[in-house]
């Protein structure tokens, strides 16, 4: 009897076992620990581009200080500033608050003198290595939902069925 396990399989495995431990203890598995630096000031720390005013986005990335974001800081925040031909004056990259990143703070901007002002925020670590140019590129890009307090949760008990149930259909397939 051969029993083959493809890498979706075992990947789904091993997600499983993870979600069971979790709420065996209380407490994530964090599988990539090893590739994850242990001297983080605190959880969940995150960096970002940073630079004050640079003259293009070039100056700013090659000068930035690689620190830590302060905690309470959850998005990385770009402002360009460019002529009416489009070339960049100003470039700041900043660590933002939620309130300095919503969805109305994005954008870009015309003034009067013809120059552009675009802005951006994500979420991430150093997701900010690019400027925004235009409206397809001054955006907010999150990595969990923006309106955290809509999102759902599953009671413990429903867990433990779902992952009981998933578990018996990968078991049956191999």
């Amino acid at each position: 009897m051969e029993i083959r396990v493809d890498v979706t399989s075992y990947s789904f495995l091993v997600a499983v076992i993870s979600h069971l431990l979790q709420m065996a203890y209380g407490q994530d598995i964090k599988w990539d620990a090893a590739y994850t630096p242990s001297s983080t000031p605190f959880p969940g720390s995150m960096k970002c581009w940073t630079c004050e005013e640079a003259s293009d986005n070039y100056n700013c990335n090659r000068w930035a200080p690689d620190v830590y974001c302060p905690q309470g800081t959850k998005y990385c925040h770009t402002l360009h500033r460019m002529n009416g031909e489009g070339g960049s004056v100003m470039v700041r990259k900043k660590c933002a608050a939620v309130e300095d990143c919503t969805p109305n703070t994005v954008g870009c901007s015309i003034n009067t003198d013809g120059s552009m002002v675009c802005i951006a925020c994500c979420e991430g670590n150093i997701c900010n290595p690019e400027v925004p140019t235009n409206h397809t590129t001054a955006i907010f890009a999150t990595i969990t939902p923006y309106d955290v307090g809509s999102s759902s949760h599953f009671n413990p008990s429903v867990q433990v069925l779902l992952v009981t149930l998933l578990a018996a259909v990968l078991f049956r397939h191999l």
